[in-house]
């Protein structure tokens, strides 16, 4: 084989080599930090109590799914286990593990107790039109008051 057609033939043949050896997953573009800056945006809260909020959410997740649930979603929404590290250093509090416990949350952060069901819902969305609707049935599921 001369070394123009060896060439040619690496040329057509690598790339391919390399999208078969990585699976394609869907996931949200941006991850977590995009979730939280654009709910930031939305309500127009700054960034601390945007991470404190959707953390505190996202650990009630964690504690109403089954490990195998919560990890669709952490490989949905990367970043997922930082901020609720984060969320935990900002409301300096015990994490909620249920809705109930949202309300002291919010209290902590000083935003009022009905932002969460609009924080919810905007976290639902977003995902949602992401291509995220079976995270979207997870996040429910685990959300439900």
């Amino acid at each position: 084989m001369k070394r123009r057609d060896f060439l040619r033939a690496a040329t057509v043949t690598a790339p391919l080599a390399f999208m078969l050896k990585t699976p394609a997953k869907a996931q949200l573009p941006g991850g977590v930090d995009e979730l939280v800056r654009e709910l930031g945006f939305t309500f127009e809260i700054p960034l601390n109590k945007a991470v404190g909020s959707t953390g505190a959410l996202l650990h009630i997740a964690r504690e109403q799914l089954s490990e195998s649930e919560f990890a669709q979603i952490s490989e949905f929404v990367s970043g997922v286990e930082r901020l609720i590290q984060q969320a935990s250093n900002v409301v300096k509090a015990t994490m909620p593990k249920s809705m109930s416990e949202m309300a002291g949350v919010m209290e902590k952060l000083a935003l009022p107790a009905e932002s969460t069901d609009k924080f919810r819902d905007f976290a639902l969305e977003y995902v949602r039109s992401r291509g995220g609707r079976k995270i979207v049935g997870l996040l429910q599921k685990a959300w439900k008051s």
